[in-house]
């Protein structure tokens, strides 16, 4: 069996902006929230995924747990084509690519205890609402077996993102898609969390895409790194590669490798179509040929690409 665990294939999400202009008159334009993106995750890794607001990483992690459809490109988990996937077909595979939201309690229910809200969701992806696995896991993310009567609403911020980690593992997943794990936990529990993921990762082989600002948290956790921008991939390459010599133009600048005052916040960028680079206009490498053609990712070192022209 291969070790891939999840492929992208220059996938395209479109979103639909609001009709424009006096009484709607333009009408509602399709607008590429991902565009063209590829990459992959073996199992047992963590890639992680930086940028600017706006620039396309939540919508990648909802692409690559299904919880949004691709319009153009493919999606294969452990080698298998999935793009197309329908019902209760899409459902099962679902159970397996879980996400974790960048704040817990859009996915807990606050005032119900947590045996019935993780009973509930077992028997939604047909499995058996066995009470002893759901204190396992929660053991798992060091809640202890009280804690299967309380509510979201009696425990704490960190309490409650442990349980959002737990909520994920119940259904035994094999990729775990988190948005920003540990923002807005108190500082002395981040390294708590942090480590209980690692440890988790080690024990279940699982994958994990991780959406961080927190460049810590990425240097800590991934194996290997992805720049985003404007909805497309600028580089990709390990982690502390790409710190310490990050080749793409907009990725020395996200990462403070070269300052660049003139440049206008990320979503003013956002919804635009770029034929090209759309980093170009603010870019000292660009030519014409940046502001015409969209660059492809190549590599540039073993195991480290980015998608600029001038590379």
């Amino acid at each position: 069996m291969s070790d891939t665990l999840l492929e992208l294939q220059n996938v395209t999400v479109l979103r639909h902006t609001e009709p424009t202009g006096l009484f709607g008159l333009w009408g509602a334009k399709p607008v590429r929230a991902l565009d063209g993106v590829s990459l992959s995750l073996r199992r047992g890794e963590t890639l992680g995924i930086i940028g600017g607001s706006g620039g396309g990483k939540t919508t990648l992690a909802e692409a690559a747990t299904l919880r949004r459809s691709a319009d153009r490109g493919r999606v294969l988990v452990e080698g298998r084509d999935v793009t197309k996937l329908k019902g209760d077909d899409r459902r099962k595979l679902q159970r397996r690519l879980q996400i974790i939201r960048q704040d817990a309690r859009e996915t807990l229910e606050l005032d119900r205890p947590v045996r019935k809200q993780l009973q509930d969701q077992m028997r939604q992806y047909g499995l058996p609402d066995d009470v002893s696995r759901i204190a396992r896991t929660l053991e798992r993310v060091a809640l202890p077996a009280g804690f299967l009567e309380r509510t979201p609403a009696e425990m704490s911020g960190g309490e409650q993102q442990r349980l959002a980690i737990a909520r994920a593992l119940v259904l035994n997943p094999l990729l775990i898609a988190a948005d920003e794990p540990v923002s807005g936990v108190d500082p002395g529990l981040k390294g708590e969390l942090l480590k209980l993921l690692m440890q988790v990762q080690r024990e279940l082989n699982l994958g994990y895409l991780i959406i961080s600002q927190e460049f810590r948290t990425i240097r800590r956790l991934a194996d290997r790194v992805a720049v985003m921008h404007a909805g497309r991939l600028y580089e990709l390459g390990p982690t502390e590669q790409v710190f310490a010599d990050a080749r793409h133009p907009y990725s020395r600048f996200f990462l403070g490798l070269e300052a660049n005052d003139a440049v206008p916040p990320e979503e003013d960028l956002a919804g635009r179509v770029i034929a090209g680079c759309p980093w170009a206009e603010h870019c000292p490498l660009a030519t014409a040929l940046c502001r015409e053609e969209a660059p492809a990712l190549r590599e540039v070192a073993p195991g480290h690409a980015a998608a600029c022209h001038a590379l």
